[in-house]
């Protein structure tokens, strides 16, 4: 026996998760706001690139550590995730613990 798959619920999942991608998008632009510059520049290129940046590099670049600047971006990490939390429960989006 044939089936017919529903195309209007595959849009309908497709939009749903491209709607929720944008939201998640922007709660990340705006939580970044409680980082200082030096903060968001080791976060993104830590964490934020396809090709991350070295600690080595980051901190030939910065002048300090490798160990300051793996705790930089830890520091910054946890402030990004408590901020995104806070604006996610703001919006009435469920947040996990």
């Amino acid at each position: 026996q044939d089936w017919l798959e529903d195309e209007d619920a595959d849009q309908a999942t497709d939009f749903a998760e491209k709607d929720e991608l944008g939201v998640r998008r922007e709660l990340l632009e705006k939580a970044m706001a409680v980082l200082n510059d030096r903060e968001k520049d080791v976060l993104m290129q830590r964490r934020l690139r396809d090709d991350p940046v070295t600690l080595e590099d980051l901190s030939e670049q910065y002048g300090v550590s490798r160990e300051r600047i793996r705790q930089i971006e830890v520091r910054a990490f946890e402030k990004l995730q408590n901020e995104m939390r806070k604006l996610a429960k703001d919006k009435g989006m469920l947040v996990p613990a």
